[in-house]
């Protein structure tokens, strides 16, 4: 409602600073309006952390999920672990560079983070991942694995087959302990225990975990995995948590209060609210920001996949194949930020940035009001208090020409500029177009074999 230059950090002359008179009604669509950080691949400083509070307040988003453990890093401090911060929250390379990489939160930093988030009404959820992505705390406590190591800190991205034992009583005892030391830093209901991508080889091969399947009659690991997870809810919910967990927590059947984080699609989130568990939808087709924007040639180096603004932006949380009762266990959604290819906080804005403010509508506002094309126009505004509060972003590419496409026969491409302002250039030789390139005045006429660059 103010001019964008209110975000500037030096006094301005020359505007008018006032705010109509205005009666708003407005509420939002979803209680759980969330981002995610992952910090354990690469990490973030408390600065940074903040800054992305103030990012998320901005746009009306009420919920952080906060990534703090990870095979490559663990980056929470616990008092009666040290070993997993001295060794845990280290490195000796990544992906083939030499340098050694660490860094973890004191509590005291955590404290402060939490206290800056609820000043600006944001919960904050932890995550501290069990059984499987648990290298880093396995490395810093051999003896709560399987075979007893050694091993080291992750150096590589992907999934490692080393994880928690879940025959030995020790694991219960050790995640029992740093969860009381977690708790009490975050006051918020839902705790994230993560449950997602555990390998069961080493379980399979475990005496203890053997055991532990037949004395319990569990029949297979993936029971054990259900096992396992329904002994942390519970100790969770003793201490007035709520469990959420990645969807493969479905798995070997669902721990009785659970709440389901849907990423392989909508699936999951389906089967959990028809069981009624509460969901937060966030699957990899509109939510993972990790995800390339445009052209991979042209963008900065990311895991994978293909995430337009657009595609965000006509996300429907709710899905069809539910009642109206079982889409009331629909919590909201949230937008997923992976690190493995963002090696600084730089990257992580422009990966956010501006799909962040399409998930914020998808979160906010009813599908039926819901207009691309308008949000596009509003949108604009945006860019320039971006630049007034120093946050790297994508701006969108002109629109009408979408991706790599082939046409096969004399056609005319009309393009629009996602901004009122901003000049289009291309051309016809396979370069990169310039400013001295062809200006874009009128549909662009194409008859003969051409490759198009804008």
């Amino acid at each position: 409602m103010l001019p964008s230059e209110v975000e500037k950090h030096e006094q301005v002359e020359g505007i008018s600073w006032s705010i109509p008179c205005v009666t708003i009604e407005d509420k939002p669509r979803f209680t759980w309006r969330g981002m995610h950080l992952d910090v354990g691949r690469h990490f973030a400083p408390v600065e940074f952390v903040k800054k992305y509070i103030d990012l998320l307040t901005s746009y009306k988003m009420n919920t952080f999920h906060w990534h703090l453990t990870e095979d490559q890093g663990w980056r929470i401090e616990i008092k009666k672990y040290p070993k997993l911060t001295e060794i845990g929250s280290k490195r000796r390379e990544t992906m083939g560079d030499s340098t050694p990489y660490g860094g973890f939160y004191t509590q005291e930093e955590i404290k402060e983070v939490v206290k800056y988030a609820k000043e600006r009404f944001i919960t904050i959820v932890p995550e501290i991942e069990m059984p499987g992505h648990s290298l880093a705390a396995i490395t810093a406590y051999p003896e709560l694995s399987c075979t007893g190591g050694p091993f080291e800190v992750g150096t590589t991205w992907g999934v490692f087959e080393d994880v928690y034992c879940a025959g030995n009583e020790k694991t219960f005892k050790f995640l029992k302990d740093v969860l009381k030391e977690v708790i009490g830093l975050f006051p918020g209901k839902f705790f994230h225990i993560g449950g997602d991508e555990c390998p069961k080889a080493r379980w399979k091969k475990c005496p203890k975990c053997q055991a532990r399947i037949k004395k319990n009659k569990l029949g297979n690991e993936h029971r054990l995995q259900s096992y396992f997870v329904q002994r942390i809810e519970r100790f969770l919910r003793s201490k007035g948590k709520r469990l959420v967990g990645w969807d493969e927590i479905l798995e070997g059947g669902l721990a009785p209060g659970a709440t389901v984080m849907s990423w392989r699609g909508t699936e999951g989130g389906i089967a959990a609210a028809k069981a009624n568990h509460d969901v937060i939808m966030t699957p990899t087709s509109h939510c993972y920001f990790d995800y390339y924007q445009g052209v991979p040639e042209y963008e900065p180096k990311a895991i994978g996949g293909f995430l337009p603004l657009d595609t965000v932006y006509d996300f429907e949380p709710v899905p069809k194949e539910l009642t109206s009762k079982q889409s009331k266990h629909i919590l909201g959604a949230q937008g997923n930020v992976w690190t493995e290819w963002m090696p600084n906080t730089r990257q992580v804005e422009y990966m956010v940035l501006p799909r962040l403010l399409a998930m914020s509508e998808v979160v906010w506002t009813a599908k039926s009001q819901r207009n691309y094309d308008d949000f596009i126009k509003r949108l604009e505004q945006h860019y320039d208090r971006f630049v007034y509060r120093d946050f790297n972003f994508r701006v969108p590419t002109p629109l009408g020409l979408g991706a790599k496409r082939y046409i096969f026969e004399p056609t005319e491409i009309e393009l629009r500029s996602p901004v009122t302002s901003a000049s289009i250039f291309y051309r016809f030789d396979g370069l990169d177009p310039t400013e001295e390139s062809i200006e874009y005045t009128k549909p662009i006429r194409i008859a003969d074999d051409y490759t198009l660059k804008k």
